[in-house]
């Protein structure tokens, strides 16, 4: 494993086990580089997977700050960062149509979210996901095959997440999202019913293990009409 990323696991494992509390300032990076005897970018590293993670913010000026964490998170219980069989359990009928799956080559922009090399293979999925027989969104995923191996057809038909964490028994533990709009192409035109110059709601999602690694860069295009956002907001 790359030393960042033995990095980002100690000081995770610190965050939670407490060694580093809510709302801490971290040590200066220099301090951390003569502590982990590493240079100044593989500890940048180190700590851009934390914040991605959301377990520690920078604060321009001031330095980096441990976020409040809870352990229960560890079993992501938000809409967003949970899969949409787990999301709709019992409310509706999730299926799924499988409109492309191959083995790619990641580029440059795919080695970048997925933090992996160029030329590295990942699964590259399209599926059409459906609520009660009605389509709902278009998933555009990619998957490293060295973190997820031995997917099949079968496992996206169902439920990919469960595959992930009841037959590999690997555990998802936080993701990073983004949520942004752009007007459709002819596959939401085709698969979602919108116009040419109707918009889509696209959630971009890099999700990780409790390990620290990435395993999946999802684009979750859906209509626009049903999109819904909802939060709770607590000032402390």
């Amino acid at each position: 494993m790359a030393k960042y990323r033995d990095i980002a696991d100690d000081i995770r494992q610190k965050i939670k086990n407490q060694e580093y509390t809510f709302g801490q300032k971290l040590p200066y990076e220099y301090v951390l580089c003569m502590s982990y005897h590493c240079n100044k970018e593989t500890m940048k590293k180190a700590l851009d997977i934390l914040v991605k993670e959301g377990l520690i913010i920078r604060r321009r000026g001031a330095g980096t700050f441990v976020k409040d964490y809870d352990p229960a998170m560890d079993n992501p219980v938000s809409k967003f960062g949970r899969g949409l069989t787990a999301q709709y359990e019992g409310i509706k009928e999730v299926t799924s149509e499988v409109l492309e799956f191959e083995v790619v080559p990641a580029d440059e922009h795919l080695s970048e979210k997925l933090q992996i090399d160029v030329g590295d293979f990942v699964y590259h999925i399209i599926r059409l996901r459906f609520l009660d027989k009605i389509p709902h969104l278009i998933d555009i995923t990619y998957i490293p095959i060295s973190v997820v191996p031995n997917l099949k057809l079968q496992h996206l038909k169902g439920s990919v997440y469960g595959y992930i964490e009841k037959v590999l028994k690997l555990k998802i533990q936080s993701c990073h999202l983004t949520i942004n709009a752009a007007l459709s192409t002819p596959l939401e035109q085709q698969y979602l019913g919108l116009k040419e110059n109707e918009p889509y709601i696209q959630e971009e999602q890099i999700s990780f293990l409790s390990n620290g690694s990435i395993f999946e860069y999802t684009l979750s295009r859906q209509h626009f009409s049903h999109f819904e956002f909802q939060t709770v907001i607590v000032q402390q």
